[in-house]
């Protein structure tokens, strides 16, 4: 599937290497290559996306050394790519989930035919380009029933879709209001030899979208719908083909429609959901050109214990109710695992159990080498320690500290003291801690000394990456206020928040969540307290008259090594949010951070975690499992300025 980037200062770095950066030879690879391979390089950093391999487990990445007669692992450090943290989707006859609304339809009734296993497959197409080949378009519908606004089963794949070969079709669509998916398959040129025609119908007395087709009885049965001619598939397999194949998603709150994928990996996606593997990886603290393998794995990355800045030992504390215990994990450094693993190997983000070591099915290589940053008036990469750091007053509140270092003010409120900790890490900071007695309003905090700018006719821009795992009790956030650090503590009352005002920018929410914009004006924030928020999510906004933004879901965002870009655009009057470059929310603000100086924090939360992740149904299993009563985010690439024009941005979607 073609990929597009949208660039914020973002390099995309080819597999190709560059000829400003001489790298050493590649070394020998005796396994198939990803295919669709795509990297960005930020700073010191690299995400690379890929389309998914059949039989993959996990996927991994690492440095390689160069230059010799066989690869050799340059580091025992790897990172992997984990499951989504997404629900699982019920096939043909399965029962549905408590408030489940959509289904997957493979052998069954759809709109009046029943359909067969036989009948997946619609031919043949292609993942790339090439001569006799033409893309193929993939749009998603703006209808408010085109999605499902009950509950939490939504994906990608359960956005009723318009398949078309025409550019100009297309363009007209994404100006329209659709969503652009990209190109999720390449298929025959009209008239090619050995094709056959793929059909598609609409039936509108069904609360229906797009069918697609191309077998003769089904071609019978929806004759009355006037079937149109889509696009040409291969009839038979041919060398570098995939099989075209389509899910019926039944969608009890909205439209169903077919969803086409081209491969087994993707078809078991589209049919299953749930936690599948993420198809992305990063790596980060690059010093120079570096060699990075990225693999497909036979077996899931294992789970190695619960990574951290600093190591504590397990500990047992009082849980949430008279007489309950939480027992806590160790927190473990990557010298620790390391020591302790038989191969001196560090697998970051493992998330399975009781699986062999794994083994690569598939590899390719990307050359890659730092990139200018970006023109900041302040920015941090984390590629060196922030302290020291001091305990400052005030001092001896219940469950919360205050630090200082030369740079920084850290607050961490409402934790179980003493399991919390942030600090560098593989050049990122990470941050680890619990909520007191898995109970309570759990927070971090860390505000840069140096400030930026709020102003009435300009902008000021804040960037950050965090991984955006969500649920409404552990989220990600970025607070800009008129107030100096620290903007909350557990004490003195009135709290510092109530003399100012403070824009907050954070997912929230079970699966898919949803990119809130809130804004506390001359009053406290909490969990249980959240500020007035401007509605950024379609399913529950009026103002949007019947359509939905083509905004990404937040859900299919989140995994917990793959960190997403914030950028947010601020005036005291209007606010913008990008998330991976791509807009996501904005408004026009009542009332706004005034004009003058203004710090930038980044934040994160843990509330209540004895009562977290427990739902919707096989969603965030490793969390349930591995990290409930503990949390760990990744942030880089801190950054703002200030005096800047708007975004880009098309304010009628």
């Amino acid at each position: 599937m073609d990929r597009r980037v949208v660039a914020l200062g973002l390099i995309v770095v080819l597999t190709a290497c560059s000829k400003y950066s001489p790298f050493p030879p590649l070394p020998p690879n005796d396994l198939q290559p990803l295919s669709n391979l795509q990297s960005v390089v930020r700073a010191d950093n690299v995400s690379v996306t890929f389309d998914a391999v059949d039989g993959a487990k996990d996927y991994r990445i690492y440095p390689v050394a160069t230059g010799g007669a066989s690869m050799g692992v340059a580091s025992k450090t790897y990172r992997c790519a984990g499951a989504r943290p997404a629900p699982s989707l019920p096939v043909d006859n399965e029962p549905l989930p408590p408030s489940g609304a959509m289904e997957a339809y493979v052998s069954h009734d759809v709109l009046g035919y029943t359909r067969t296993t036989a009948e997946v497959t619609l031919g043949y197409v292609w993942n790339g380009s090439g001569a006799g080949r033409i893309p193929v378009y993939a749009l998603g519908d703006p209808a408010v029933n085109g999605d499902n606004p009950c509950y939490f089963m939504r994906w990608d794949e359960g956005r009723v879709k318009k398949y078309v070969t025409d550019f100009s079709q297309r363009q007209s669509l994404i100006a329209a209001g659709w969503r652009d998916f990209g190109i999720p398959f390449y298929a025959s040129a009209p008239g090619a030899a050995g094709t056959v025609q793929v059909l598609t119908a609409v039936d509108p007395t069904q609360f229906g979208g797009p069918m697609y087709f191309v077998d003769a009885p089904e071609q019978a049965a929806r004759a009355s719908l006037n079937p149109t001619p889509a696009f040409t598939v291969l009839a038979a397999s041919a060398a570098g083909t995939l099989p075209l194949k389509r899910v019926y998603y039944h969608n009890a709150c909205g439209a169903g429609h077919d969803e086409l994928v081209a491969g087994e990996a993707r078809f078991q996606h589209a049919l299953r959901q749930g936690n599948t593997p993420v198809t992305s990886l990063l790596w980060t603290g690059l010093t120079g050109p570096t060699t990075l393998a990225v693999e497909a794995l036979d077996s899931g990355c294992p789970f190695q214990g619960h990574l951290s800045p600093a190591s504590f030992a397990p500990m047992t504390v009082p849980g949430p109710t008279t007489g309950s215990s939480i027992n806590h994990q160790a927190f473990l450094t990557l010298d620790q695992v390391r020591a302790a693993d038989p191969h001196g190997e560090v697998f970051v983000n493992g998330q399975h159990d009781g699986e062999p070591r794994p083994k690569a099915i598939s590899r390719s290589y990307i050359q890659v080498e730092p990139a200018a940053v970006e023109q900041l008036d302040f920015h941090e990469s984390f590629s060196a320690d922030t302290g020291p750091y001091s305990e400052v007053a005030p001092t001896g509140l219940y469950a919360t500290h205050h630090f200082q270092s030369a740079r920084y003010d850290v607050t961490v409120i409402s934790i179980e003291d003493p399991l919390f900790t942030w600090g560098n890490v593989l050049g990122e900071l990470w941050v680890s801690y619990a909520d007191k007695a898995a109970d309570t309003n759990g927070k971090f905090r860390l505000t840069p000394f140096q400030k930026a700018t709020m102003n009435q006719s300009s902008f000021m821009h804040v960037t950050a990456e965090v991984d955006i795992v969500t649920s409404g009790r552990r989220y990600p956030q970025i607070l800009i206020s008129n107030l100096d650090p620290p903007l909350q503590l557990m004490a003195p009352v009135p709290p510092p928040m109530n003399n100012g005002v403070t824009l907050i920018v954070q997912t929230f929410g079970i699966y898919p969540g949803r990119l809130d914009i809130e804004v506390c004006d001359h009053r406290d924030w909490d969990v249980n307290n959240q500020c007035p928020r401007y509605t950024t999510d379609w399913a529950t906004d009026s103002s949007t008259a019947g359509n939905q933004p083509p905004v990404p879901l937040v859900g299919e965002l989140g995994g917990v090594d793959r960190r997403v870009r914030f950028d947010v655009w601020a005036s005291t009057q209007k606010v913008y949010a990008m998330l991976d470059g791509q807009p996501m929310a904005c408004a026009n603000l009542a009332t706004g951070v005034p004009a003058g100086p203004v710090s930038v924090t980044i934040g994160d939360v843990l509330y209540h975690s004895a009562a977290d992740l427990v739902g919707p149904p096989n969603t965030y299993n490793f969390h349930n499992k591995h990290m409930q009563f503990e949390t760990r985010r990744h942030f880089d690439e801190l950054g703002f300025k200030s005096g800047v024009p708007a975004p880009s941005w098309d304010e009628t979607k």
